[in-house]
């Protein structure tokens, strides 16, 4: 059995409905989900997945969830640094205790304690857990996501000045969709190459790149401009971000300017069998309604 935990959120949801089509009987008896709130799960229920109530904030009782799993998928959590850190090493000490033989966890390109990224930190923290935890597992460090250039994307579509604190930095781009794909395919897969896949776009390029290429698929002229990690935390809480993320994201964009999220691999091809959509291809799919 597979078990994919974070099911009723954006990026475990598409993991379990591509597992569930890649799976015999759609899963019906190999495919289980945690999630905190299994009401919320009931469109999978429908479709013969075994739902299960798991909390990373309950270790004891989440033992008892991953009960007869043999694969686990652990999405990573949502929240401030200490409180994920902490929820990640729940659930691989409580996938040991309960006998799964193997972990896939989906973490970061960049994880890597050094990082001025707070999601490197702690994917970091919990990819050194995994080394340490004796069960077998496979790391899939997800690049950005492309379902956030929107958003990334939004003020500058009505100003028409992009600022980040992503300095020259390049960075690769993926759909959560895409990723997903990848994720369900490590799953079900009878042997996997690598312990590490990094799963990144088909290309890198920095924020003046994607400035002129987003300007030309909407119609706009758009400039880049580079600004201090402060500056842009600042912007981010004053539209109503909490503190902890507004640091987190603005971090992030530092950790590209260092040039830390600019390698790109053909791990997701390794995986799926095709590369990923090229970057004008996202850009056209995402910015289809702007």
């Amino acid at each position: 059995m597979i078990l994919v935990t974070g099911a009723t959120g954006q990026l475990g949801l598409q993991i379990v409905q591509q597992l569930a089509v890649r799976l015999p009987g759609a899963g019906v008896g190999r495919l289980a989900v945690s999630v905190r709130d299994p009401e919320r799960a009931g469109a999978l229920a429908a479709r013969g997945i075994e739902v299960r109530r798991g909390d990373f904030d309950q270790p004891e009782a989440l033992r008892a969830t991953f009960a007869g799993a043999s694969r686990l998928v652990i999405v990573s959590t949502d929240g401030p640094k200490a409180q994920r850190i902490a929820q990640h090493r729940n659930a691989i000490e409580a996938a040991r205790g309960a006998g799964v033989e193997h972990i896939l966890y989906t973490s970061f390109l960049d994880a890597d304690s050094a990082s001025p990224s707070e999601f490197a930190q702690v994917h970091a923290d919990s990819e050194a857990a995994l080394a340490a935890s004796g069960v077998g597992h496979t790391i899939l460090r997800n690049g950005m996501y492309a379902d956030f250039l929107p958003m990334t994307f939004a003020g500058a579509l009505q100003s028409g000045l992009l600022q980040l604190p992503a300095g020259e930095g390049r960075v690769s781009y993926l759909s959560r969709n895409e990723l997903a794909g990848a994720i369900a395919a490590a799953a079900v897969a009878p042997r996997l190459e690598k312990r590490i896949y990094e799963l990144t776009g088909q290309t890198a390029h920095d924020y003046h790149d994607l400035a002129a290429r987003v300007g030309a698929a909407t119609g706009k002229t758009l400039r880049y401009e580079p600004v201090g990690e402060d500056v842009y935390a600042g912007v981010l809480e004053g539209v109503g971000m909490p503190a902890w993320l507004a640091r987190a994201m603005a971090n992030m964009f530092t950790a590209a300017a260092a040039g830390r999220l600019a390698r790109t691999t053909n791990d997701f091809a390794a995986l799926v069998g095709h590369p990923p959509k090229s970057i004008d291809c996202l850009i056209a799919e995402f910015f289809r309604a702007v």
